[in-house]
C-alpha cells in the first residue's frame, strides 16, 4: 500500500470574485481553514463557504497591507511548496503553523527579515 505524505500547508487553490467585486486568491489550507490574498488584505476565514458573507460570518481575522500587491495572469500565488508561497510581484508568503508572514522578497524571506505583514492562524 502506497501512503501519500505531502508537507504542502495548502490543500486547494482557486480564485474568486468578492461581491464587492475584488479579485482574491483563496488557499484551502490543512487545517480547514481558507487563507484569502487580496491587493491590499490578508483574511483567515473559517471554510470557503464564509468567504464573501456579507455579514462577516467566519471571518477569524485580517491584516491590511501597507502596499499593494499585483496579479500576474489573473492570480497572486504562482507557486506553493510546504510553507513557502510565492506570489506576483516577487513576494513572499510563508505559512508556519501560528502565523502567515509576508515578505518583499525571497531573500527576506529566507532570513526572516524586512516583514511586511503578519497574520495569526490562531483562532
Amino acid at each position: 500500500m502506497l501512503i501519500e505524505n505531502t508537507s504542502d500547508l495548502i490543500t486547494r487553490l482557486e480564485q474568486r470574485q468578492l461581491p464587492s467585486g475584488v479579485m482574491v486568491d483563496l488557499a484551502g489550507l490543512q487545517n480547514g481553514t481558507v487563507l484569502a490574498i487580496s491587493t491590499d488584505a490578508l483574511a483567515l476565514y473559517r471554510s470557503f463557504g464564509a468567504v464573501g458573507d456579507a455579514l462577516g460570518n467566519g471571518l477569524v481575522a485580517s491584516v491590511a497591507l501597507p502596499l499593494g500587491l499585483v496579479m500576474e495572469s489573473g492570480r497572486f500565488v504562482l507557486e506553493h511548496r510546504a510553507g513557502y508561497v510565492g506570489l506576483a510581484g516577487g513576494f513572499v508568503l510563508l505559512i508556519t503553523l501560528n502565523d502567515v508572514q509576508l515578505f518583499g522578497s525571497k531573500d527576506d524571506a529566507l532570513r526572516n527579515r524586512n516583514e511586511i505583514a503578519r497574520l495569526s492562524l490562531a483562532h
